[in-house]
């Protein structure tokens, strides 16, 4: 066999191994990922949703090149809850992780992407907030070294988010070991931040490079700037914004000084409302809530400000165009409509977040997906797109999303679910239908999309069909856990993991 003979082989082999090889038009190395993750964006604040009023270019950019997932459902309707169960591949049933504070750590031996990655080849770092509970065997250690050991990361920087920063420093807890606040304290920061704290300021008195999401993107494009190439990356970039304060440095402020933000839809949802959907969110005043939409769009512009910045480091270092970037947030907000602020309920505001995917060599571009489909769907794609084996694979619930990201295959899913404690949310794109104990609810999105006239008793076959999808749905996906559940376990012989779904 001559070497242009053994060449040709190689590349066929490797084309079926490797499904992304095969979508394109020649070889192409794995591909490195980015999964650049932020907090309470509501996907109704991106210019890309017809809001003109929102300046988010890098975003808008992003999905005129790639992929825009309008009808996505996040998994966790909080910060913890959604981002344990898209390290783990689970549902906060598997974890009984439905509101903050439910859960003490995981599992000494559960799986993570991050290791899985790991054992497919790859270079993993982590960067920004932190919600993730490494086992307690790695308490006494530093949040990034806990992460390095048990959840896979090659390198961590981790830090709280900024809200809850704030609150210890009002308490007057020193924090010490925080690498965020060891960094405001070595550059002479830390008491100005103190200031801005305890005053509530609405605009930061620090400057960009010291402001908590700053100071993440700085320490990722550090990162970017000393990756070997030796092995594709996996870096995970968390943010804190554009969730409150909504203090971003006052030049994002400046862009909607002399901008008319819509007013919020102030009517409340028709009809009785059980009680455990509006628990974990507040009622709010239109002109409260107009002043928080100004503050929260200076946020959101800082966030793709900050995306700019990440996008423009890896053109600098030559792996823009081998770089998979996946732009999503971990859920929605409340921001103002149905009179509302928060978030913790599975109504439309908080379930949709934003999902974006680009990567032109093998994913369609400039493609609206209204298909509903799921957050955590993002960890068997991430294992697709490394080549990873069946047996990790098999280890993640939810549906890749390759064949909707490149137009190759099916996607099999009819349904796409989420969960907060007590109610499950299930869509087939049109009709949203949340299951609980109380009052089952029905929503026709194409003739009701702001969720005020439930329908379940006008539509009993549809309220019957959608509920047997929930039920098999927790059948499919045990063991349905209850709240707190992992509190008191530590060993994977107390806890199982589910059974493999995927083929």
């Amino acid at each position: 066999m001559n070497r242009r003979d053994f060449l040709k082989r190689t590349v066929a082999s490797f084309a079926v191994a490797h499904p992304l090889a095969a979508l394109a038009a020649r070889p192409i190395s794995r591909p490195n990922i980015l999964f650049f993750e932020v907090d309470d964006l509501l996907y109704r604040f991106m210019g890309k949703c017809g809001r003109k009023f929102v300046s988010t270019p890098n975003i808008d950019g992003l999905a005129r090149e790639g992929v825009h997932f309008t009808s996505a459902l996040c998994s966790g309707m909080m910060c913890g809850p959604s981002r344990n169960t898209l390290i783990t591949g689970l549902y906060p049933h598997n974890l009984g992780f439905y509101r903050n504070g439910q859960m003490g750590y995981l599992p000494r031996n559960a799986w993570s992407l991050p290791k899985a990655l790991q054992r497919s080849g790859y270079e993993t770092a982590w960067v920004g907030k932190c919600h993730v509970h490494p086992h307690k065997s790695h308490k006494s250690e530093s949040v990034a070294n806990a992460m390095k050991r048990h959840l896979g990361f090659d390198y961590a920087i981790a830090s709280l988010g900024r809200a809850m920063l704030a609150s210890a420093v009002v308490k007057g807890k020193t924090m010490d070991g925080d690498v965020y606040i060891e960094h405001l304290k070595q550059h002479g920061w830390f008491d100005v931040y103190a200031q801005d704290c305890r005053q509530r300021k609405p605009v930061t008195s620090l400057p960009e490079e010291h402001y908590l999401d700053g100071f993440y993107i700085n320490k990722a494009l550090a990162w970017l700037g000393k990756y070997s190439g030796l092995k594709p990356f996996f870096l995970w970039i968390n943010l804190s914004c554009p969730h409150g304060p909504h203090d971003a440095p006052q030049k994002y402020h400046d862009i909607y000084k002399d901008k008319e933000i819509p007013p919020p839809l102030t009517d409340s949802f028709g009809g009785d409302i059980p009680a455990g959907l509006l628990k974990d969110n507040k009622p709010v005043t239109p002109e409260k809530a107009k002043e928080m939409r100004k503050g929260y769009a200076a946020n959101v512009s800082f966030v793709d400000a900050m995306l700019g910045r990440v996008i423009k480091k890896l053109k600098e270092e030559g792996h823009y165009e081998n770089t998979v970037i996946v732009f999503f947030s971990d859920h929605g907000i409340f921001m103002g409509n149905h009179g509302r602020i928060h978030k913790g309920t599975v109504f439309a505001e908080i379930t949709n977040p934003c999902l974006i995917g680009r990567y032109p060599k093998a994913f369609k571009q400039g493609v609206v997906e209204d298909r509903p489909v799921e957050l955590v769907g993002l960890v068997p794609t991430a294992l697709d797109l490394a080549g990873a084996s069946d047996k990790e694979k098999r280890r993640s619930f939810g549906e890749s999303l390759m064949p909707l990201l490149t137009g190759r295959g099916n996607y099999r899913s009819e349904y796409a679910f989420c969960e907060i404690e007590g109610f499950q949310l299930c869509s087939d794109g049109r009709y949203r239908y949340i299951a609980n104990k109380e009052e089952p609810l029905l929503y026709d999105m194409k003739q009701d999309p702001r969720e005020m006239v439930n329908i379940a008793d006008m539509h009993p076959e549809i309220t019957a069909r959608m509920q047997t999808a929930v039920d098999k749905w927790l059948e499919r996906t045990r063991p349905v856990l209850p709240a707190g559940h992992l509190k008191n376990q530590d060993h994977l012989a107390d806890w199982l993991p589910p059974p493999a779904i995927r083929p």
